[in-house]
């Protein structure tokens, strides 16, 4: 009787460690895959960084962003949910 209450504890102690292990396991996968996409963000952003003095990439931009325009120039801007509709 005591042979098999112990037999018992022993599975039950390895099967919580063992869903344990996969839970971990599964986990590491998730980080691991966050990581990657975080480095990938990071290779990005360090780029961008590189341009940020650069007075084309400024000027460009300001152009998009801000839609700015140079003396002279025309901006025209188009109402995208009008184009959507239309496309339909």
């Amino acid at each position: 009787m005591v042979l098999t209450a112990v037999v018992v504890i022993m599975i039950a102690v390895v099967g919580v460690s063992v869903k344990s292990i996969f839970s971990l396991r599964a986990e590491q996968a998730e980080l691991s895959a966050d990581n990657s996409r975080l480095t990938a963000e990071k290779a990005s952003l360090a780029e961008e960084l590189k341009n940020v003095n650069d007075y084309e990439y400024i000027e460009e931009q300001a152009r998009i962003q801000l839609r700015l325009i140079k003396p002279g120039e025309v901006l025209y801007i188009l109402d995208e949910q009008q184009d959507d509709n239309e496309a339909d």
